[in-house]
């Protein structure tokens, strides 16, 4: 593999010691173009009790697709605290700034089937999703949740929460 590691090749299409591709280079289906990251510790206390208008979680990501007939995988894991309640859930959604794109369908994604008597709820909750994006400028995607019973609180104690956006070709 000489010529590759250290040293400067002469193609039109790739220049190793830049770290740059031609524009007219077409990747596979399933490559991953580009990836945005996001992450928060931030405590937010989440009042929504409706799915489609959820509170957001304090947590969001902009990206501007390379285009529009490529895919995005959304990957969230949230941080959440559940307070003493009977039968206490949560639950998140993938909001693109006009619409949802994303959520449970309806179902709780953290749901504790309990008679109050459970305390100091804190969960880890993973959600992902496989979308087509809304447009072809910048979008950005907010996580936004909803809950069941008392308080609800994203990030409590600094708890990191981290959202990843991947843009895959199709």
């Amino acid at each position: 593999m000489s010529g590759y590691v250290g040293s400067k090749r002469s193609s039109s299409l790739v220049s190793f010691d830049e770290g740059t591709i031609g524009s007219g280079v077409v990747f596979p289906a399933g490559h991953v173009i580009q990836v945005v990251y996001a992450e928060s510790t931030t405590a937010t206390s989440i009042t929504s009790t409706t799915q489609g208008s959820g509170t957001s979680t304090g947590l969001s990501a902009t990206i501007t697709p390379v285009s529009s007939s490529n895919k995005f995988f959304i990957s969230y894991v949230g941080s959440f605290y559940l307070a003493r309640h009977g039968a206490p859930a949560v639950s998140v959604e993938i909001y693109d700034g006009t619409s949802v794109v994303a959520t449970e369908n309806g179902n709780w994604g953290i749901y504790i089937n309990g008679d109050g008597d459970e305390y100091d709820n804190q969960w880890k909750y993973p959600f992902q999703a496989f979308i087509t994006p809304s447009g072809s400028g910048a979008i950005t995607y907010t996580v936004r949740a909803w809950k069941q019973g008392n308080g609800v609180t994203a990030q409590i104690n600094s708890r990191l929460s981290t959202l990843t956006i991947m843009e895959i070709q199709q």
